[in-house]
């Protein structure tokens, strides 16, 4: 017996799914138990989506963003908002799950010029509007 592949049909129903459970109940912790075929991955990228739309950004094709981002590579969300352009990366990471959940505070350190233009977003920051 194979592992079932979804079909595009399939995951584009779980995507809306997953969309319309975020969307109305603010709760990522009820869009990831409604997806049935996205990754964690997926969902919290469709969750990112829908608070930049909250916050008044709008989400930007890569082929039609501006060619200084189109250089840099393919973030997995590209939102601009009054000619701001935000780049986000979805990084879902058991390793800082586990380390929020010892309520202590963590550093990530990383190769970026400069960490006051990163922000985190966790599951609280995703639920806040």
């Amino acid at each position: 017996m194979g592992i079932k592949i979804p079909s595009i049909h399939n995951l584009l129903e779980d995507e809306e799914r997953v969309r319309k459970v975020f969307k109305e109940s603010g709760s990522v912790r009820k869009a990831l138990r409604s997806a049935k075929y996205l990754t964690t991955h997926e969902v919290l990228r469709i969750c990112a989506e829908e608070k930049l739309k909250i916050l008044g950004y709008n989400i930007v094709n890569r082929s039609d963003a501006p060619r200084w981002i189109k250089d840099v590579g393919s973030p997995d969300i590209i939102a601009e908002k009054d000619g701001e352009f935000v780049l986000v990366e979805v990084k879902p990471s058991g390793q800082f799950k586990r380390y929020s959940a010892t309520k202590a505070k963590f550093i990530i350190v990383t190769n970026v010029e400069e960490g006051g233009k990163v922000d985190i977003w966790g599951i609280r920051e995703l639920e806040e509007i």
